[in-house]
């Protein structure tokens, strides 16, 4: 999904000559190609929304710090490691990691 500041940068007032023009929320563009399931309608709701997509955005920055760091320890990536660790889970794990260390 397309930031509100990167679609305002890219031009997106471009589009009120055809008739699409951004609502009075400086950090929402809306309209139909922001929001075409009117998950906006509900103010209350809509809040709730916005939080939680803040806080899947943070969760998904954690998990690619995550994929970095066990990389860098391992050299191997997340799906190789996880193999690893289905296959044989007692030798294949953190502890045995930091004890190879």
């Amino acid at each position: 999904m397309v930031g509100p500041e990167y679609a305002r940068y890219c031009g997106i007032e471009a589009l009120e000559p055809l008739g699409i023009y951004l609502p009075g929320d400086i950090n929402y563009p809306g309209g139909l190609l922001f929001d075409p399931l009117g998950l906006s309608k509900d103010p209350v709701a809509f809040e709730d929304l916005k939080v939680k997509e803040i806080k899947n955005g943070r969760l998904a920055m954690v998990a690619w710090l995550g994929f970095y760091l066990q990389a860098a320890l391992t050299g191997k990536g997340p799906l190789q490691n996880l193999i690893e660790h289905v296959s044989d889970p007692f030798h294949n794990n953190v502890i045995s990691l930091i004890m190879s260390r």
